[in-house]
């Protein structure tokens, strides 16, 4: 008697469907925004090295030398909401970019830590961006 008036009582069953979807619900939806992060945060960086690389090509001031470059790059990552140090960025005075010689070419390389990559094993730990300007004549 017991067990027939269970099988036609439906309370609780949202909660149980819930409590089975929930979980693989919420790790979509935040795997979903952690990527969405690491694509701004790339973007970011991509931004900062195509403005070092100009900055650094036509000599503005501030970058007239590699280390006011780097802290350039630095100043500027930081303006977007990217922690990068000095020793991620690299420059290149007279590099070829894409076969095009006289360039100045600038390479960041910053760590990425992101909820994903600490619970789940990834190679995308690393973000890389690189970026050229064709080198001002000297006068």
């Amino acid at each position: 008697m017991m067990l027939r008036s269970l099988v036609g009582d439906r309370r609780g069953v949202t909660a149980t469907e819930f409590a089975l979807v929930a979980p693989a619900f919420l790790a979509f939806m935040f795997l979903i925004i952690d990527g969405a992060r690491m694509a701004w945060s790339f973007q970011a960086l991509q931004e900062v090295a195509t403005n070092t690389a100009r900055c650094a090509a036509l000599g503005a001031t501030g970058c007239t030398n590699s280390a006011g470059v780097k802290s350039y790059a630095v100043a500027r990552a930081a303006a977007n909401g990217v922690k990068i140090d000095a020793a991620a960025v690299t420059l290149t005075g007279a590099a070829t970019c894409s076969s095009v010689s006289g360039m100045t070419k600038v390479a960041i390389s910053a760590s990425y830590q992101g909820a994903s990559t600490k619970l789940l094993p990834s190679s995308l730990t690393t973000l890389a961006t690189e970026s050229c300007f064709p080198t001002a004549p000297s006068s």
